[in-house]
């Protein structure tokens, strides 16, 4: 009966099962979504925030992975790839389709993919594999590896040709990797799919590539003009992904 409800719990509730629904969002985006004023939504917020069961980084609040927990999303260290905020943030601001890879093993795998309207995961393409030696994300990772990782990966790495674009000569892969170190970014321009780009740098933890994040679209969507711009925002998500993760992980 609605007369046994207690309107200040269910409220909070809603914002929890928003949370869930749309991942992260803002103060603002919250009461819009629920049609509440301002000075409640902080309140629950606060509250949330205070019981740990949301989490805020910058302007953004989220369920707190350490308690809501998904194990198709979980990876070691405490860390959900999925959860992390700033691949949101940045899909949202650009408008692109946003991938989150990591190293496993000789392996990219992808941990997070977010598409328009660019809320929730692409969740059946989490745990997929993408080529190292063709796509963006494999390519920026291994051009980062130390020498003696890097040669022991391609000595176990066929080179299977996806296109025509794709590298299938390891004399030609070796230099495009000391170009990708060099100026810090890969680009995947129709190497693994025929007309789709892809723009990757490599995500740090303490001091060693883990990983990458990346922008995908079609090559009408990712001109070869505005890489450097796109290449500028994805430093900075990597960089706020790294801040992420020291965070959860102390």
């Amino acid at each position: 009966m609605e007369s046994y409800e207690v309107l200040t719990l269910k409220k909070g509730l809603l914002i929890l099962d928003l949370l869930r629904e749309k991942h992260a969002l803002t103060l603002t985006e919250i009461m819009e979504e629920l049609s509440m004023n301002k000075t409640s939504v902080f309140r629950m917020l606060y509250t949330l925030e205070k019981m740990n069961y949301v989490t805020k980084y910058n302007k953004y609040y989220q369920l707190n992975s350490h308690i809501f927990r998904n194990e198709h999303l979980y990876w070691h260290n405490d860390i959900q790839w999925a959860s992390l905020v700033a691949p949101y943030q940045l899909a949202r601001q650009e408008q692109i389709t946003t991938y989150i890879g990591i190293l496993e093993a000789c392996e990219m795998v992808i941990k997070n993919v977010i598409r328009e309207p660019f809320e929730q995961p692409a969740f059946h393409a989490i745990d997929s594999r993408t080529p190292m030696h063709s796509s963006a994300l494999g390519k920026v990772v291994l051009a980062h590896l130390s020498p003696e990782k890097q040669q022991a990966m391609l000595n176990n790495m066929e080179l299977h040709t996806y296109t025509t674009e794709t590298f299938y000569d390891y004399g030609l892969l070796v230099p495009h990797l000391q170009v990708i170190k060099a100026q810090g970014y890969a680009v995947d321009n129709e190497e693994t799919n025929l007309g789709k780009c892809c723009i990757a740098v490599p995500i740090y933890l303490n001091k060693e590539v883990i990983g990458a994040i990346a922008f995908h679209g079609s090559t009408e969507q990712i001109k070869k003009n505005a890489i450097r711009s796109y290449v500028k925002k994805l430093v900075e998500a990597s960089e706020q992904v790294t801040v992420e993760i020291n965070y959860l992980i102390t």
